[in-house]
């Protein structure tokens, strides 16, 4: 439990990090209207989709059927803030490697050894 937890908290302390680098200081120095900063609405849906995963994670029938819904609700979002004007596709790529970074951070420990070049 103490481990999980510790894991959420860097997750979300990183994409908050990520955030600040990859989306208000860009927006800072261009101005707010910029489209290719880092998709915060990205970043927090992911979050949350994280912290399910530790519940649907228990059981391995619900791992397949998860990832769909995962990239379902990823790709709803991304649709909604092309659709917007509020982001291109260098933003949500940003938003995305963000996510992916600070879980891969998160999850060292497990995948290490796993992912081979």
């Amino acid at each position: 439990m103490e481990n999980k937890l510790r894991k959420i908290f860097t997750v979300g302390l990183l994409m908050i990090l990520g955030a600040i680098l990859f989306k208000y200081v860009p927006m800072h120095l261009w101005g707010a209207d910029i489209l290719y900063d880092a998709s915060a609405h990205l970043m927090i849906v992911s979050f949350f989709l994280y912290i399910i995963w530790f519940f649907i994670d228990q059981n391995r029938s619900w791992r397949i059927p998860y990832f769909i819904f995962c990239a379902l609700v990823l790709s709803i979002v991304s649709l909604q803030r092309i659709e917007a004007n509020a982001h291109n596709d260098i933003g949500l790529l940003m938003g995305l490697l963000v996510v992916l970074v600070s879980i891969a951070i998160a999850e060292r420990k497990r995948l290490k050894g796993k992912i081979k070049f």
